[in-house]
């Protein structure tokens, strides 16, 4: 059967065919010109990698991906014609900047159309005996996750909204394919309980392993022979604490909001008449022993006297638990354990990075997703080779 005679019976079915024979000339496609479907995908992906570029930008600023319709310039903020906002050829065009004000544009808005259109493609070949169905279905979950990952990498958050619908999308994609989230279900009620028993299963483990990492690692304390100076001022964009000599920025110690930091008998020029204690700062306020609560936007900074310090640290952000949640309802609880692993050993790559380099803190979450997606494309085959190595 001729190509092009296939792709006009696959617009027929297209136009409202049962999906049954949908799927059936999909998979003619996919045998007589195998590179079709996963070029259709890669063009397609690119599209939805600019509009990821909307999400990552927007969602955390507060902002709509609606409202305004059209892309502007970060810089300027003038809206960006259609004719330059072409996925991934623009910013080559323009050599990363900005036709408007001339500003350099990140490399990131063209990696993320390149990635999301590598990411289709690669949904399309490797599934390409899967339904049509089943293929989007993992188009959208790995977009989604593609704009947690940036996001987490950029601002260090997890937007629950994000997480929250790839774990539907993944439980909706088990319903389809139960094959991808247990090999032994039988049919879309068991792939409906494995997800639900895999999202739940990895979000209860990532909880499990963040406070046992804060009962271990998250505490430190010290204290010193004499009283120290300690002053709380604004730097730039950023908080910056200076006790003595030494100066901590606020978004290192506060890296997750559940984070504290205390000032061990100490007194504070904004409260002279509190008598000394203990002052337990959150990110926005300072609480004092007698339970004063101090906003801190309510004044330019702070000072006083301390005779020690102590923090508690989440070990691992709580958003790891959610991005868990949503890997454990498409990839179930083998998928989260393996991701868990191979996360945590591109982590550890990534933090030997930061500290050869700019000693940046690094967020688990995109190592996290990177493992999940190495297990959704090549999971059961490295599974399969280990076990077969202990065979023999």
């Amino acid at each position: 059967m001729a190509t092009k005679a296939l792709f006009s019976r696959l617009v027929m079915c297209y136009n409202g065919a049962m999906l049954e024979e949908l799927n059936t000339y999909t998979l003619a496609v996919s045998e007589e010109t195998p590179w079709l479907l996963p070029l259709c995908f890669a063009l397609f992906g690119a599209c939805i990698g600019s509009f990821l570029n909307v999400v990552i930008y927007r969602m955390p600023r507060g902002l709509s991906v609606n409202e305004p319709a059209r892309s502007f310039c970060p810089d300027c903020k003038k809206e960006i014609p259609w004719y330059l906002n072409i996925p991934i050829v623009s910013w080559l065009m323009l050599r990363g900047r900005s036709a408007c004000c001339g500003k350099r544009i990140s490399a990131r808005y063209c990696v993320v159309e390149v990635i999301t259109a590598l990411l289709f493609a690669a949904v399309a070949w490797q599934f390409a005996t899967d339904p049509l169905p089943v293929q989007v279905l993992l188009c959208v979950w790995g977009a989604i996750m593609l704009a947690v990952l940036c996001i987490d990498r950029e601002q260090m958050i997890v937007l629950p909204v994000l997480t929250n619908t790839a774990a539907a999308v993944g439980v909706l994609t088990a319903l389809f394919a139960p094959w991808l989230v247990e090999p032994q279900a039988l049919g879309a009620t068991d792939g409906l309980l494995w997800s639900l028993c895999g999202a739940i299963s990895g979000y209860v483990l990532l909880k499990a392993v963040a406070l046992i990492g804060r009962l271990l690692f998250g505490r430190k304390s010290e204290s010193y022979e004499q009283p120290r100076t300690w002053q709380l001022q604004q730097a730039g964009d950023d908080l910056e604490l200076k006790i003595g000599d030494t100066v901590y920025l606020w978004s290192e110690l506060f890296m997750e909001s559940a984070n504290r930091v205390t000032l061990t008998h100490a007194d504070i020029s904004a409260a002279r008449d509190a008598a000394a204690g203990d002052i337990t700062f959150t990110t926005e306020s300072a609480v004092l022993a007698d339970g004063t609560i101090i906003e801190l936007e309510e004044h330019e900074s702070l000072s006083g006297t301390c005779h020690g310090m102590s923090t508690s640290k989440e070990a691992m952000g709580s958003g790891d638990a959610l991005i868990a949640l949503s890997i454990g309802a498409l990839c179930g609880w083998q998928g989260v354990l393996f991701a868990l692993v191979a996360g945590s050993f591109a982590g550890l790559l990534q933090a030997l990075i930061a500290r050869i380099g700019r000693g940046q803190p690094m967020p688990f979450g995109p190592a996290f997703i990177i493992g999940a997606l190495i297990y959704l494309f090549f999971g059961n085959t490295l599974i399969n080779y280990y076990l077969s190595s202990f065979a023999y």
